[in-house]
């Protein structure tokens, strides 16, 4: 009996001449037809794992992203009377409360394995044909790419998870790997398709648009390394992550030098190999940005260029989830849940008044000061910014007859009753940073391409790596790099937690936030906007106030643990 699988029974244009990557099945062919030419292969094989990417790494309600922001520092989603309090749900994720029965984790879960999933059942339909097709070879190490940079995405957020590599696995023969195992099988399924990796550039249109090429897994690596001293620990108690828990309860969240320095160095003891040399894992971030900049990457000159609707020609953006009203239909939801209700449908849109900055995150960046940083208000609408950018005219905040006016210092983890209307819908910096897309013909499938990676993450990541290596000089000349692009004043000196704000100023919302936290020891730290005995809804629970460090991991979810009893919950969890 033959096996059939979903093909396509049209081949746009697009695919023909640039093998782009979401199709849309529609008829069933047997396999050998499926794989008879090496369109149809690369369709069959990589562009439908691609296709079921959609909203789950970045843009959807919950997905890797929302994992990285909601529960940093940086963003926070208010209980608004009347608007968010959502069974205390977002406050609990803000104050660290990482119940495993939330939906958020389960959902994320589902994705990355699910992708996973796709990744194995591709490669092992590929493998019998690479005898008689060696150019299958180069589908296989994409596979193999995006597979490992899922599997990156599931230890980085849910430390021991099971490595799965053949579709014909049972389910009962799955079991728990430990962190360190997962990072050492990322990092060596990279380094094994690199050489097989195509060349071109994952945010040009063409051939590679939104596919792994070589710069996208030297960038994984990069992210790999940067973290290392954090992915190498396997996960024994709940106070295996003691070292990252930071001291400072001033409720600044400062990065400490002296617990930077025993990170530093860890980090020199930490060998990865990469293009056949073994360096230490600081060395390898130079080095994997470095060929990142060799293969033609570059800071655009405008910052905001990387986030205009039509951002295909950027020279920065490195990996990207294309997006668009027609062929690549992912939806962002994250401007619809900031913007304002009336400010959204001055414009046309429909808005969930929900999610902002906190105000850590307007602190650092400078708001109300003679320092304020130039990406402030390209990251984030502030006062009444709007009505001169988008011309929308003078609005109420639909609570009171007050002009609608952002407030970002308000911003508060719960509103009570008896706080003032017009503080409850305008309180908190909303988020902008991508151009507003008023052709869309779906509300949130716009044409701007989603960012998961680009160069000045990568040059930041090189400036920590010099710095953590004791060349704060090279460092500094980085780190001005970024800062002259933006028009920001030029540092004279540099500490690691000017580093750390450098790194929350250029990349807000694009979701580093809580990685960068754990390796520079802020996560567990109370800051201004959250804080143990800080007002709440009754459905959430208070500041988790983490002394041991467990929180920097989160729950595997009880759906995943109640299907295969084989694994084991992360320390510090409900069983």
């Amino acid at each position: 009996m033959k096996k059939y699988i979903f093909g396509v029974a049209l081949l746009s244009a697009a695919l023909l001449s640039g093998c782009s990557l979401d199709e849309n099945p529609k008829s069933q062919f047997s396999e050998e037809e499926a794989f008879k030419n090496s369109t149809l292969t690369y369709v069959n094989s990589v562009a439908n794992v691609y296709s079921a990417i959609g909203d789950g790494l970045y843009g959807g309600t919950d997905c890797v992203h929302t994992l990285q922001e909601f529960m940093s520092d940086a963003t926070m989603l208010p209980g608004r009377q009347g608007d968010w309090v959502d069974g205390g749900k977002w406050q609990n994720m803000f104050l660290h409360n990482f119940e495993s029965s939330v939906d958020t984790y389960a959902t994320v879960w589902n994705h990355l394995f699910k992708i996973i999933g796709l990744c194995n059942s591709s490669i092992d339909k590929l493998t019998p044909f690479l005898e008689e097709h060696p150019d299958y070879k180069a589908y296989v190490a994409e596979l193999r790419a995006l597979r490992a940079i899922y599997y990156y995405n599931a230890m980085d957020l849910f430390a021991q998870v099971p490595i799965v590599t053949s579709s014909k696995q049972s389910t009962s023969d799955v079991t728990q790997s430990n962190r360190s195992d997962v990072f050492k099988f990322v990092t060596t399924e990279l380094e094994a398709a690199l050489p097989d990796l195509g060349d071109g550039h994952c945010q040009n249109t063409g051939e590679y648009y939104g596919r792994v090429t070589k710069a996208v897994a030297y960038m994984c690596l990069a992210k790999c390394a940067i973290n290392a001293p954090v992915y190498t620990i396997d996960d024994t108690s709940a106070s295996s992550y003691q070292a990252f828990v930071g001291t400072d309860l001033s409720k600044q969240a400062t990065a400490n030098e002296t617990l930077g320095q025993a990170v530093s160095d860890k980090g020199k003891t930490i060998m990865m190999t990469v293009d056949g040399t073994q360096r230490n894992c600081w060395e390898t971030v130079k080095y994997c940005v470095d060929k990142i900049q060799a293969a033609g990457y570059s800071l655009t000159a405008n910052y905001a260029d990387n986030f205009v609707k039509a951002n295909e020609s950027s020279t920065e953006n490195i990996f990207v989830r294309p997006n668009d009203d027609k062929t690549y239909k992912i939806t962002d939801y994250n401007l619809m849940r900031s913007l304002h209700y009336n400010h959204a449908s001055a414009i046309g849109y429909s808005g969930w008044n929900g999610a902002c900055a906190t105000v850590r995150a307007m602190q650092v960046m400078g708001y109300g000061t003679a320092n304020e940083d130039p990406r402030l208000r390209l990251n984030y609408w502030c006062d009444r910014d709007f009505e001169k950018e988008q011309h929308t005219g003078a609005l109420k905040d639909g609570a009171t007859d007050k002009p609608l006016e952002y407030e970002p210092l308000k911003a508060v983890v719960n509103f009570g009753n008896d706080a003032d209307p017009h503080d409850v819908k305008c309180a908190g910096a909303r988020f902008k940073k991508y151009e507003y897309d008023g052709t869309a013909s779906t509300q949130g499938q716009n044409n701007n391409d989603l960012v998961i990676w680009r160069y000045g993450d990568a040059l930041l990541l090189k400036a920590e790596a010099e710095y953590r290596l004791g060349d704060k000089a090279g460092a500094l000349s980085l780190v001005n790099e970024i800062r002259t692009r933006a028009k920001a004043t030029p540092r004279t000196s540099l500490t690691l937690n000017d580093i750390l704000d450098e790194r929350m100023i250029e990349l807000a919302w694009e979701g580093t936030r809580r990685q960068d936290q754990i390796r520079f020891c802020t996560f567990t730290e109370p800051t201004v906007d959250r804080y143990p005995g800080v007002a709440h809804s009754s459905l959430a629970g208070d500041y988790n106030d983490d002394k041991t460090g467990y929180t920097v991991v989160y729950p595997i979810p009880y759906s995943v643990l109640n299907l295969n009893k084989n694994l084991k919950q992360n320390p510090g969890y409900k069983k």
